[in-house]
């Protein structure tokens, strides 16, 4: 049975089959009814959790007789921090809502909010904040050497941090909508908040990594981006495998070429393994005359491949076949509250494979999980996801990838948000 570390798993978004939606709704607390029992006040938030640094849109509507033009202030405390104190005010439209409008930056560690008016309290809103976390290493997509000799170093950095914070090294073990991580290493955020992990891939085969950040009292556990490599055995410089492309796009066809040395005229044999699948004799040629062969392959899934001749037998090579992800978006300018649907299909078929919509860093480096769902029959997806805050956001859908197929990134969609009035955000009706 894996320990405790080697579980470890972001906290889950809203979810809903698998986390269809993350909704701007969060847990509820005991009510505070005004004084004199005529008003109510409501408060909802755009996101929860929220990534460090981006922008958060509270908003609700204040019941009760007189309700418009009243002044509503919004009261906040840091986790770190033992009280309340005045964060914002502003005042009702004409029909009772309000919206306050947190920008970039502001929000970065763990709080909670609630709102008062003419003498009512809204229930306390507990806003959980990942860290932004980022993870650099050999190129998305490279290809890595197992073995002591061919170490790899990742490093990355966390903001906000507090020094000396657990970091796993991550590698995705999953196929499915669970999407599990399995910890292969372990560090430390340095007084500086970055991190450094030099890791020896000793098996071939894909290899999704990520880190992910033990919570502090100021943020939840949080995970970086991902990068996705192909692990293979060095060469055997007497029969060598090499091929034409690493990786492919589901569909694709891929050249495997080699040389077997002195092996002219002699015959060479392709063997295969998948996930699902043990070693089996897939292909067989003759070598040329230098000895040199070919074979043209299609896999659907992730394969490793090794050729056998001349009483020789090649290093394992391995053939990452990424999903090929198509997307679509309902429109590119919405005002703030709008609906936007992210829609599409992947291939293979991934019916109940997790799939995540994610949002550009602030910075532009990088994306993070905003909303996910799950691969519906006949692999399509939708996610459907409230927009609030103003400005122009880059979206992208991207599926993680597993023992069966590498992951993969939509094309990114630019989206621009329209501040827009108190009603409109809290849904044009009757409030939330």
């Amino acid at each position: 049975m894996r320990s405790l570390w080697q579980r470890a798993r972001i906290p889950a978004l809203v979810v809903a089959g698998c986390c269809a939606v993350v909704l701007p709704v969060t847990a509820q607390a005991r009510k505070h009814p005004s004084p004199n029992g005529r008003h109510n006040v409501s408060i909802n938030v755009s996101e929860n959790p929220v990534t460090a640094g981006d922008p958060v849109v509270i908003f609700g509507h204040l019941r009760g007789p007189n309700n418009a033009n009243r002044v509503v202030t919004l009261w906040g405390r840091l986790n770190t921090q033992p009280r309340f104190h005045p964060v914002q005010s502003t005042t009702t439209d004409s029909h009772g809502f309000y919206v306050f409008f947190r920008q970039k930056r502001t929000v970065n560690t763990n709080r909670h909010w609630f709102v008062k008016s003419v003498g009512a309290r809204s229930r306390t809103i507990y806003e959980r904040v990942y860290s932004l976390v980022t993870l650099s290493g050999p190129a998305d997509g490279s290809n890595l050497l197992t073995g002591p000799r061919h170490k790899v170093t990742f490093t990355g950095t966390v903001s906000p941090f507090v020094a000396g914070t657990r970091v796993w090294l991550q590698r995705h073990n999953s196929n499915g909508a669970n999407d599990e991580w399995a910890n292969i290493q372990k560090s430390r955020v340095r007084s500086d908040g970055t991190f450094t992990f030099v890791h020896t891939f000793r098996v071939p085969g894909d290899a999704d990594i990520r880190v992910l950040v033990q919570r502090t009292r100021r943020n939840i556990a949080s995970p970086s981006n991902v990068l996705s490599y192909q692990i293979s055995q060095a060469q055997n410089p007497n029969l060598t495998l090499n091929t034409s492309e690493d990786p492919i796009v589901f569909g694709q066809s891929v050249t495997l070429s080699g040389v077997l040395k002195n092996g002219g005229g002699q015959q060479v044999l392709l063997f295969a393994k998948t996930a699902r699948t043990g070693w089996s004799q897939i292909g067989q040629t003759t070598a040329g005359s230098d000895g040199s062969y070919s074979f043209v392959e299609m896999p659907a899934h992730n394969t490793l491949y090794q050729t056998r001749g001349g009483g020789k037998t090649s290093a394992q090579l391995f053939e990452g076949v990424r999903d090929l992800l198509t997307a679509n978006v309902s429109a590119t300018a919405v005002n703030a509250g709008d609906p936007v649907t992210f829609s599409g299909t992947v291939s293979p078929d991934k019916t109940g494979h997790v799939i995540y919509l994610q949002r550009q860093n602030a910075s532009g480096n990088g994306f993070h999980n905003v909303a996910a769902g799950v691969v519906h029959a006949g692999s399509t997806y939708s996610i459907t996801r409230r927009l609030f805050s103003p400005g122009t956001f880059v979206y992208r859908v991207f599926i993680p990838g597993g023992p069966g197929n590498q992951s993969a990134a939509s094309q990114q969609f630019a989206i621009i948000v329209n501040q827009d009035t108190a009603q409109q955000v809290n849904g044009g009706g009757g409030g939330p």
